[in-house]
């Protein structure tokens, strides 16, 4: 990536350079060359009629000549006339030295320009200045690069806002559910007349919340710890079915307390090539996904089909359908459909950003599709190698 840029800066560098080089060396070309066609021009006539000859030695001498003999001798003013090619020459030199010193002020101020523009890359109210015609596709570079340093430096203080907003909220959840956990073992410590029955249900409790407790402990590390580009894969071999079955053991409470059955539907012996326990992760906040917005008493089903020599894994949950413009925002860093945050089930927002990123480092894709009857999130990793895969072969 880094070579990459030096490239592209370079490259600008030359396209500059080119530029000023170009012009400076069209005008002194079109200045020779006209001043060069009007001497032959006047040379050819001179040569060919006799009247033109006289025509152009009465200038100079009854016009020119009185001129230069108030600063010149006779004898060099005869000797300018002679002479006049070698004058040419040095007409046509100093003609270069004047377009040496227009070419670098027009250059200087341009640059002048581009300093001042700089100021516009971080001031939304400052503009990019107007540059001459030559230099056109400087301002117009400048412009893109004022859009896309603006468009960044908006896309940065809208994901600190949403980052600062969440660690609000997680402080604010962390203090509900500590509360309650220190509220019911105080009440089981100073209260040793409660009946087995009531010091069961108050521990129940104070375990429940304490659980909730870690979890939003884990999503602070999440959020604090979350880089994905600093990720390394340590790929091994992977049993496909083997470890969906075991994500899902591991969901049982969640699934028992919300009556949730998992019907897995993976063929026999799919091995992967992938980083164990980062494609583990990505199954796993899918299926918890899935189990916190499925309704109760409904059907989760996995599935998993080689594709174009590509593993194709679905989840499949009942749940409310979920709007196009809120589905295209799904694998965003922080975002929630749910912005009423219930305790029970308000995640950080990361979960399903973190399944995408690690699907990306994968070689994979993932894609979100809702509908009345069902949500589907689908997971396409590399298999034996890439190839393309209809909609009808996503359907299984």
């Amino acid at each position: 990536m880094k070579k990459n840029k030096k490239e592209k800066k370079s490259k600008g560098t030359r396209s500059v350079t080119n530029i000023i080089v170009r012009n400076f060396v069209l005008k002194n070309i079109f200045c020779f060359a006209a001043f060069l066609v009007i001497y032959i021009i006047i040379y050819l006539f001179a040569k060919i009629n006799d009247h033109v000859y006289y025509v152009i030695q009465d200038f100079y001498f009854n016009i020119i000549a009185p001129v230069l003999l108030n600063v010149f001798e006779q004898d060099t003013v005869n000797f300018f006339y002679e002479q006049h090619y070698s004058l040419y020459f040095i007409f046509c030199f100093y003609v270069f030295i004047f377009n040496c010193f227009t070419c670098s002020v027009s250059t200087l101020i341009n640059f002048n320009k581009t300093y001042k523009s700089l100021e516009a890359f971080t001031d939304s109210e400052s503009d990019i200045a107007s540059f001459s015609k030559d230099f056109s596709d400087i301002e117009i570079r400048l412009k893109d690069i004022r859009l896309d340093v603006l468009e960044s430096q908006k896309q940065a203080i809208e994901a600190e806002n949403k980052k600062n907003d969440l660690v609000m909220y997680l402080a604010h959840d962390l203090k509900t559910p500590l509360t309650s956990v220190i509220g019911y073992l105080t009440l089981i410590d100073e209260s040793p007349e409660l009946t087995r029955e009531q010091r069961a249900k108050f521990t129940g409790i104070a375990l429940d919340k304490a659980y909730r407790l870690e979890q939003l402990i884990t999503e602070f590390f999440e959020i604090t710890r979350f880089n994905i580009n600093t990720i390394t894969l340590q790929k091994n071999r992977i049993d496909l079915g083997l470890m969906i079955n075991q994500i899902v053991d591991e969901f049982y409470p969640m699934l028992t307390e919300k009556n949730i059955k998992v019907d897995i539907d993976i063929p026999d012996k799919i091995l992967m090539f992938a980083d164990s326990d980062k494609i583990a992760r990505v199954f796993d906040n899918l299926l918890k996904n899935a189990v916190n917005y499925s309704y109760e008493n409904t059907m989760i089903r996995v599935g998993a089909r080689i594709r174009q020599n590509r593993v194709v894994i679905k989840f499949r949950n009942k749940c409310d359908e979920i709007p196009e413009e809120k589905l295209s925002r799904l694998f965003e860093k922080f975002y929630r459909t749910d912005s009423s945050r219930s305790s029970g089930t308000g995640g950080s927002g990361l979960g399903l950003a973190i399944a995408k990123q690690i699907t990306e480092l994968h070689g994979g894709t993932i894609k979100a599709k809702s509908s009345v009857d069902y949500t589907d999130f689908t997971v396409i990793l590399p298999y034996l190698y890439a190839g393309e895969i209809t909609d009808e072969q996503l359907e299984f």
